[in-house]
């Protein structure tokens, strides 16, 4: 820091000083005077002996939080004090099973998180949204389908009926993934579906 205002004074027995200043720089602030005067500007008052003191500065300190929000955890240190202008560390955002990561709630989407050159607070939670899937539902040659042939569904929860219909003579084989469910319900999905049912002329 530094200071305005007179910083060598003369003052007769019982008179008072003009005020003087302490500035902190960008980054640090005003902590004391070295008699442990807080006072900022400062005013010696009825000066009755010499006075020679020291202001201090301390640097600026900022608190780093993280929180996880539902469906996911934080590795890392999630509670940092940071001088300023320096860095903090890495925090990864770990989704759950079933769970992707998509952003901090300062919509920064990096992960892992390092708040670098820090000059204020930070305090974020970090998003994290359930997996979704596709069950797409095709009808080959001869037949047809009823029910919801394009649903999207949560991670480990079930989809819909679909039922292959076969044309007149016709009936149906199977799906293109060997099931012969009919009608089909996909439970606790984890992966995209996307299927065709078949038929075959009756002989």
């Amino acid at each position: 820091g530094s200071l305005t205002g007179e910083t060598a004074q003369v003052v007769d027995y019982g008179n008072d000083g003009t005020a003087v200043t302490a500035e902190p720089d960008t980054g640090y602030h005003f902590v004391d005077w070295s008699d442990a005067s807080t006072d900022n500007p400062r005013t010696d008052v009825n000066v009755m002996a010499d006075i020679d003191v020291t202001a201090s500065f301390a640097v600026d300190t900022f608190s780093l939080d993280y929180t996880a929000g539902a469906g996911g955890s934080l590795t890392g240190e999630t509670a940092q004090v940071v001088d300023y202008g320096n860095d903090g560390t890495a925090v990864t955002a770990e989704p759950d099973t079933g769970y992707h990561f998509v952003d901090w709630s300062d919509a920064s989407t990096d992960n892992p998180r390092t708040d670098v050159n820090v000059t204020a607070d930070i305090d974020v939670i970090a998003n994290f949204a359930v997996d979704t899937f596709s069950l797409d539902y095709t009808a080959g040659a001869g037949g047809s389908l009823t029910g919801e042939t394009a649903q999207v569904v949560d991670y480990g929860n079930d989809g819909t009926a679909v039922t292959a219909e076969p044309d007149t003579g016709y009936h149906f084989v199977d799906w293109s993934d060997a099931s012969t469910d009919n009608p089909r319900t996909d439970v606790n999905v984890m992966a995209n579906i996307d299927v065709i049912a078949s038929f075959a002329v009756d002989t």
